[in-house]
């Protein structure tokens, strides 16, 4: 929806304007991408005699929400995928049955992959494997991905494809499940998966078929518009490759990107990305690359991440993508070309190993603004909390998995950890910048959710989950808007609603200050704008 025309002032009122500047003003005035000025309704009018009102009574206005940490390159992939969250497929038969549908639409020898699948919720905490699969699909290669992005399943077909028949094909950074026998049971965690299926994760030639550009720039226009219809202006594509960095490159240079991105490059890519210059991009631009991708450990929802305290349940110590001798290497090679390092760590061991290679980094090329980022920062302690503080990193932990996937994270890790897990409070009391993540599509994008997690702290049960780890909805606000935009380093252009900041904003049915907590998710978004121009709304 484009409305607007951008050389004319605008002017925007409503019951309450959040702004995250300090004050409140009764209105705002704006002229495309920039913010003109702020104040009261009449002498906003009497300054620009000619500006169009928009007056929304009864509505709350806030900053646009920045989800600094998900995955949207992926999720257009996956929306041409078979869908087997537990929505659509919420136990092993209905699994079978949505393969099998695809399999008749499919030609022979063609791949089937379904995302989505979590063995908790349709599986009873049991993971499928090939011989689940088998029957239902003879003839074609299958690959089902978890929830997590961790972990998948691979018929036989696809195992043989994708070069995996014994437990010795295990790449670094991975894992191959098996069966009693010693076979392998299809089961594929990390850069086993990775190096099957997401180009963007390896370096190596995948096997799955990555869909055509047209095909996939439509598919990425139609999840942005799901993003605006949860209030997102801003999104982190936490780990971008050559072809998906292409794919948001060309919608940019057409005006069609609607929505402004922060991308990860992938470092198993950095020379890729160091290549093609990027140089540094306006304030007002809508595609940036914010640093470089790496990862430290495995899932915490998938039970996989490095943790000191065995995981419980037979996870052990969880996955260790790379060495801290690598670790070492990877922050050393990005901070040394004056990048931001954003490293995937869950676990507290993990979590540790990064600030030490962060450290060692600092030591021998000191840069005091590196802003180098800790992706999800799961499981902390007082000590990693003191480091992370003195280290000046930025975290981005889960807004919304106490909610979404808090009772199954207690069963791993037990009430004591979960006093620790995606600690807002204590990040916060500590004085270390925190961003919002959803990590979508591996936990729910929509801000107003997160809000509802961070705030009450409970599971989908509604049973207690770290409460001691609560924040304000205010705070939970301000990770979505200040915060985000201090992980990307645009925190005097973004985030706030003020002079001189860019004209993206969210108009809500109501107030989210007086709501309860519990009653957050159930706000509407009625209208989305960025840069000046509406480009969703409720009513349409």
């Amino acid at each position: 929806m484009t409305d607007t025309d951008p050389e004319r002032v605008r002017v925007v009122t409503a019951s309450r304007l959040i702004t995250m500047a300090g004050d409140e003003p009764e209105a705002l005035a704006f002229r495309g991408d920039w913010i003109l000025a702020s104040g009261g309704l009449a002498d906003l009018r009497s300054r620009y005699p000619a500006a169009e009102v928009h007056a929304y009574p009864g509505a709350t206005v806030v900053p646009g929400f920045n989800d600094a940490h998900q995955h949207p390159t992926v999720c257009a992939e996956q929306s041409l995928q078979v869908d087997l969250g537990p929505h659509h497929a919420p136990d092993t038969a209905a699994v079978v049955a949505a393969l099998r549908d695809r399999a008749h639409d499919t030609p022979p020898g063609g791949w089937i992959v379904g995302f989505g699948y979590d063995p908790y919720r349709s599986n009873g905490g049991v993971d499928l494997t090939r011989r689940d699969i088998d029957g239902a699909c003879p003839d074609h290669p299958v690959l089902v991905v978890h929830v997590t992005l961790h972990t998948g399943v691979l018929n036989s077909r696809g195992l043989a494809l994708a070069g995996f028949a014994e437990p010795a094909d295990t790449p670094s950074g991975g894992a191959l499940g098996t069966e009693a026998s010693g076979a392998l049971n299809g089961v594929v965690h990390d850069q086993a998966l990775y190096d099957t299926a997401f180009p963007a994760f390896t370096r190596k030639q995948t096997v799955v078929p990555m869909p055509g550009g047209a095909e996939l720039r439509e598919a990425f226009s139609r999840y942005v518009m799901r993003l605006h219809a949860a209030g997102i202006t801003s999104v982190g594509d936490a780990l971008v490759g050559p072809a998906g960095w292409e794919l948001m490159r060309q919608l940019d240079e057409k005006g069609a990107l609607p929505i402004r991105v922060n991308a990860l490059a992938a470092y198993d890519h950095l020379d890729w990305f160091r290549d093609i210059g990027q140089g540094a991009p306006g304030p007002e631009a809508r595609l940036r690359l914010g640093g470089a991708k790496a990862f430290a450990d495995g899932a915490v929802n998938g039970g996989t991440c490095l943790v000191d305290e065995p995981v419980i349940g037979g996870h052990g110590h969880g996955l260790e993508r790379v060495s801290p001798a690598e670790m070492v290497e990877i922050v050393r090679d990005v901070h040394e070309v004056g990048w931001r390092s954003a490293v995937h760590a869950n676990g507290d061991r993990a979590i540790r190993y990064v600030l030490d290679a962060i450290e060692r980094a600092q030591v021998a090329n000191p840069r005091p603004d590196a802003r180098h980022r800790l992706e999800h920062t799961s499981l902390v302690t007082p000590e990693i909390l003191a480091r992370a503080r003195d280290l000046r990193v930025v975290t981005a932990p889960f807004s919304a998995y106490p909610l979404a996937h808090g009772d199954k994270l207690v069963r791993w890790y037990g009430p004591e950890r979960a006093e620790w897990m995606f600690a807002h409070r204590s990040m916060l009391d500590h004085g270390i910048p925190v961003a919002a993540s959803s990590d979508h599509p591996c936990g729910p994008f929509e801000p107003l959710f997160g809000m509802r997690s961070l705030v009450d702290r409970r599971d989908r049960n509604g049973a207690p989950f770290g409460r001691s780890q609560r924040i304000s909805v205010t705070e939970a606000l301000g990770l979505y808007t200040t915060g985000s935009a201090y992980a990307s380093e645009e925190e005097a252009t973004k985030g706030r609603l003020a002079p001189g900041y860019l004209a993206d904003f969210v108009v809500l049915g109501g107030d989210l200050v007086s709501t309860p907590p519990e009653q957050l998710s159930e706000i509407p978004v009625l209208e989305t704008w960025v840069g000046g121009e509406r480009v969703w709304a409720a009513e349409t």
